[in-house]
C-alpha cells in the first residue's frame, strides 16, 4: 500500500557535532540549487522540473515497485545499505555491485510486511536490520542470511521510525499511537512503553551512551522529550517558544549526549541542551519562500555539513557554520522521502517516491559545483 506524500520536512540522518552551533543561517542556495517554481508551467505534478532532470548518481537501485519511503547505511560495512518502500518490501544490497535480474541488484529481499515499510536502522555492528512498518509491526533481520528473526507486536499504529542502542540489542520505535515501545531484539521480548506525547511520537533515539531515550512529538505535539529507559520515567521535556511552533519530524543528538538538533514543520532546526531543556543557537531555518517547491526541506547532519533532500528531487550538501551550499545532486525524477549518509561521510544515500534509491558522492558534487560556480567550500 503506497503511503500518502509528505510535504517536504527536516529529517535527520546522521549525527554531527552540534554543541557549538551559535549562528542562525538561511540555506538559501539562490540560483545553485535549481529549484523549481511551482508556478513554472512545465513542472510535474511531483514538483520535479523535466528540463532540469540529470543523474549525478554514481549507483541506482530500482528493485521497488513503488516509492522508497526509508533508507539506511551499515555503520560497519561501507557498501551495505537497506531500502524500504510503498510495496511493503525491504531489501539489502551493496553499494557498486552488478544487478541481479530478478532483484535489481538486492541480495535479499525481505518480505513480511502487510503496509509500507516508513523506517530502517542497523544495529551497531550492522549484524540486525530493524523494520518499522505502517502496519504497526517492528520486524529484526538477520543481514548475513536475510532471515526475519523477530516480529515485535504491541504497537496500535503505524511506526514512524526505529532506532538501536548504540551498544546492545535493545530496539526502539515511535508510532502513531502517540508512544513509544522497546523490545530486546534478539528475543522479541517487550522492555518499556513511553507514553506521554499528545500527537505521533515522529522521531527518537538513545542518548550515545544508552543511559536515555530522546524523543519527539509530531503535528499537534511540537514537544522534546527525555526518558529513563530503565524506569520509562519522563525526566524532561521541552516545549513552548522558543522551541518550535509546529511538529518536530527530527532530531539528531552530539556525539557527548548533550544536545540535540531538531527539525519541524516550521521550517528551523533548534539546538536543545539535553541537561538544562535550554533552547539554544538556530542552526538553520527555511523561511517560506513563495512559489519553491523546497518550502522547510529535509535535512540530515553530518559536521560540518547539513544535508537535505526535498520536494524538488535534489540532495544538497551545505556547510552548517556558513550555510553555503557545496554541492547538489539530482537524479530523482519525484521528491526524495529519506536519505542516510556513509560511515566515512562519502556517499549519500536518497530514497524518492520514484520508486528508485540513488548513491551520491560528495567528493565528485563539490567538485562539479566548483567547476560550475567557481567557489570552493568552507575550510
Amino acid at each position: 500500500m503506497a503511503r500518502e506524500p509528505e510535504e517536504a520536512q527536516f529529517i535527520g540522518v546522521a549525527e554531527g557535532d552540534i554543541g557549538d552551533a551559535q549562528e542562525v543561517h538561511d540555506l538559501d542556495d539562490g540560483d545553485q540549487g535549481g529549484i523549481s517554481d511551482s508556478s513554472d508551467d512545465e513542472a510535474g505534478s511531483t514538483g520535479v522540473d523535466a528540463a532540469e532532470y540529470e543523474d549525478d548518481s554514481i549507483h541506482t537501485f530500482e528493485g521497488h515497485q513503488d516509492g522508497v519511503y526509508a533508507v539506511a547505511w551499515c555503520p560497519t560495512k561501507k557498501d551495505l545499505v537497506a531500502t524500504g518502500g510503498a510495496d511493503d518490501k525491504a531489501f539489502l544490497w551493496r553499494v557498486g555491485h552488478d544487478a541481479f535480474e530478478e532483484t535489481g541488484g538486492a541480495f535479499f529481499q525481505l518480505d513480511g510486511h502487510e503496509d509500507t515499510v516508513a523506517s530502517l536502522a542497523f544495529n551497531h555492528d550492522g549484524s540486525l536490520l530493524a523494520s518499522g512498518g505502517m502496519d504497526g509491526v517492528v520486524k529484526v533481520w538477520d543481514t548475513e542470511t536475510g532471515a526475519c528473526l523477530q516480529t515485535l507486536d504491541g504497537p496500535g499504529d503505524a511506526v514512524e521510525w526505529v532506532a538501536w542502542h548504540p551498544r546492545g540489542d535493545v530496539v526502539l520505535a515511535g508510532t502513531a499511537d502517540f508512544s513509544a515501545w522497546m523490545w530486546e531484539g534478539r528475543r522479541g521480548a517487550w522492555m518499556a512503553t513511553f507514553s506521554g506525547h499528545t500527537a505521533p511520537v515522529a522521531a527518537g533515539a538513545f542518548t550515545p551512551d544508552g543511559r536515555a531515550v530522546v524523543t519527539a512529538g509530531g503535528e499537534g505535539d511540537a514537544s522534546l522529550r527525555v526518558w529513563d529507559p530503565r524506569s520509562g520515567a519522563c525526566t524532561a521535556s521541552v516545549s513552548g517558544h522558543p522551541f518550535h511552533a509546529a511538529g518536530v519530524t527530527c532530531l539528531a543528538l552530539s556525539p557527548d549526549g548533550a544536545s540535540a538538533l531538531t527539525g519541524s514543520e516550521d521550517g528551523a532546526a533548534k539546538v536543545v541542551s539535553l541537561g538544562t531543556g535550554r533552547v539554544g543557537a538556530t542552526l538553520v531555518t527555511d523561511p517560506a519562500r513563495p512559489g519553491h517547491e523546497d518550502q522547510g526541506e529535509r535535512a540530515g547532519v553530518e559536521a560540518p555539513l547539513v544535508f537535505t533532500a526535498c520536494m524538488d528531487g535534489a540532495v544538497r550538501a551545505w556547510d552548517a557554520r556558513s550555510g553555503r551550499c557545496n554541492a547538489c545532486f539530482r537524479g530523482h525524477e519525484a521528491p526524495v522521502q529519506d536519505l542516510a549518509v556513509s560511515p566515512d561521510g562519502k556517499l549519500v544515500l536518497a530514497g524518492a517516491e520514484d520508486g528508485a534509491a540513488r548513491v551520491f558522492s560528495l567528493e565528485e558534487g563539490i567538485a562539479r559545483m566548483v567547476a560550475e560556480q567557481g567557489q570552493r567550500p568552507e575550510p
